[in-house]
């Protein structure tokens, strides 16, 4: 589903230049969860925000359904984000004044759709808050904002779920919670990359990658 070859990133600051990624090389199956782990600066958010095409690599190949993206235009990574890709991050990122149903409804929205209630009200329900639907975020635990980032990541059928530190902000029973649902998911189709700083859980995916100075271990 997914593929890098030799992949590099590179920042530069003025005369700078940062190697984020050196000659990535990774490939992810359809319906495979993999969890990426390393220490900070590894590159782990370089590379998940190209898996995302929230970012092109700097060299190298980026491939998505066996189409290379790497050279596509802003508006056309846009549009596989859209229909391919669901994005969970360790700051919920909710708007506060929205209910949870508002707020799981945003992409459709910002995709110019129908808003579908009854898919909508499905999501809530299969992520546990079926009686939360009409609270405000901040009626919310740590956990069941996170449940809400989950269903809003779903909403627009996204074949790929890209979580980042999805459990960076919570206790570890909501950790473990959090863990299992992102399970579920993968148990029901969903292909699965998740970054964490939590080995256990990392340890419990399909396939771990280890990163560290831009390089898979």
């Amino acid at each position: 589903m997914i593929e890098l070859i030799a992949a590099e990133k590179i920042y530069r600051r003025g005369s700078e230049e940062l190697h984020a990624l050196k000659g990535i090389d990774l490939d992810i199956g359809k319906g495979e969860f993999i969890s990426i782990v390393g220490p900070s600066g590894a590159g782990k958010s370089s590379l998940l925000h190209i898996l995302g095409c929230l970012d092109k690599p700097t060299k190298g190949t980026m491939k998505v359904d066996g189409v290379n993206v790497a050279h596509l235009s802003e508006k056309k990574l846009d549009e596989v984000r859209r229909k391919k890709i669901g994005f969970v991050f360790q700051q919920f990122y909710l708007m506060p004044g929205l209910s949870v149903f508002e707020n799981v409804s945003l992409p459709m929205i910002f995709n110019k759709q129908n808003t579908d209630k009854k898919k909508i009200a499905e999501l809530i329900r299969m992520v546990g808050l079926k009686d939360r639907s009409d609270h405000l975020p901040n009626q919310l635990s740590g956990g069941e904002m996170q449940r809400v980032a989950i269903a809003r990541a779903l909403v627009n059928n996204p074949e790929i779920v890209l979580a980042d530190e999805p459990t960076g902000n919570l206790d570890s029973e909501n950790s473990q919670k959090i863990f299992e649902l992102l399970k579920s998911l993968h148990g029901i189709g969903y292909t699965i990359v998740m970054v964490t700083h939590n080995k256990d859980l990392a340890s419990r995916a399909d396939k771990c990658i280890s990163i560290k100075d831009g390089r898979i271990l």
